[in-house]
């Protein structure tokens, strides 16, 4: 069984949006509630750290720059000069919202969810960035926490996280039209008294998810069966995303938000970002197609 180690010790408060990017060999993922970027290269174990102007807490990769979502907005960063340009910006609600996770899918768009800032009133929706720069609303059921963008191999099967309700949902998914169907949950983790975060695919179809209060990643069967579990020394993991030359790290971010001090006193390294070296290869997340202003 794989160990998980400590490569980062960023302390975030709350990491999340890990991306890899394999032309520069860097991860890249965000601090939401610090509004920073940082980036580590494993070859070196170097980091470096940068200030957002939005509260980023998805990435994705797209000419060079990063496509970023954060508070209610979808932008443009370049990590060489800082400069940030904005796309698009989400109407405000009567309740805050804020997007939450999203991931570039198989055919170059962008799919992302709204949250409630609380984490408890349903009324998080899902969104889909396509490639030239057009909005378009998921007729999904609203969640209280969107989680965990992710497709199967052949891109039939959409997966997400209803993260509060405790559920990994599975939906069929065309890929030529982009139509979503058959909603069905694919596991819960009530029992185990934890919550699905963000997740990644693996090149035989399993799906990783990171379990928040669970200290743990699960390894999924597409069936929803549980083929292995990889203990954490920290209770938060947000998220995870495969990288490295070969594909066969999974990177995994961590949160230190909420924790009392004695909690934390007892996993200093809470909010630090982790590897595991997995069986297999993970899938390489393809770049945004979108054109460079909407």
């Amino acid at each position: 069984m794989s160990e998980a180690i400590c490569v980062a010790p960023t302390s975030c408060v709350l990491g999340n949006g890990p991306v890899w990017s394999p032309s520069e060999g860097f991860l890249w993922w965000t601090d939401l509630r610090k509004a920073k970027l940082h980036r580590f290269n494993p070859l070196t174990g170097n980091t470096r750290r940068y200030d957002l102007p939005i509260r980023a807490s998805a990435l994705g990769l797209s000419k060079g720059r990063l496509l970023m979502a954060g508070d209610l907005q979808i932008g443009l960063y370049d990590p060489e000069t800082e400069d940030y340009q904005r796309l698009l910006e989400l109407p405000e609600t009567d309740t805050p919202t804020r997007i939450n996770d999203g991931r570039v899918a198989p055919d170059g768009s962008f799919w992302f969810g709204t949250c409630d800032e609380e984490g408890e009133r349903h009324i998080g929706q899902y969104y889909r960035l396509a490639p030239d720069g057009a909005l378009e609303p998921l007729r999904l059921d609203p969640v209280a926490i969107s989680y965990s963008f992710s497709f199967s191999l052949d891109a039939e099967t959409f997966y997400t996280s209803d993260t509060a309700a405790q559920e990994i949902l599975a939906f069929d998914h065309d890929p030529a039209t982009g139509v979503l169907s058959e909603r069905r949950v694919l596991a819960s983790t009530a029992r185990a008294g934890c919550y699905p975060d963000g997740a990644a695919i693996d090149c035989d179809g399993f799906l990783w998810s990171a379990h928040w209060a669970g200290a743990r990643i699960v390894r999924y069967a597409p069936d929803g069966r549980i083929d292995r579990v990889i203990e954490l020394p920290v209770t938060r993991p947000t998220n995870c995303v495969f990288g490295g030359a070969d594909l066969k790290t999974l990177f995994v971010t961590t949160a230190r938000a909420g924790l009392s001090h004695p909690a934390l006193d007892r996993q200093p390294m809470a909010g630090c970002l982790f590897a595991i070296d997995a069986p297999v290869p993970g899938l390489a997340i393809p770049e945004w197609g979108g054109s460079e202003t909407a």
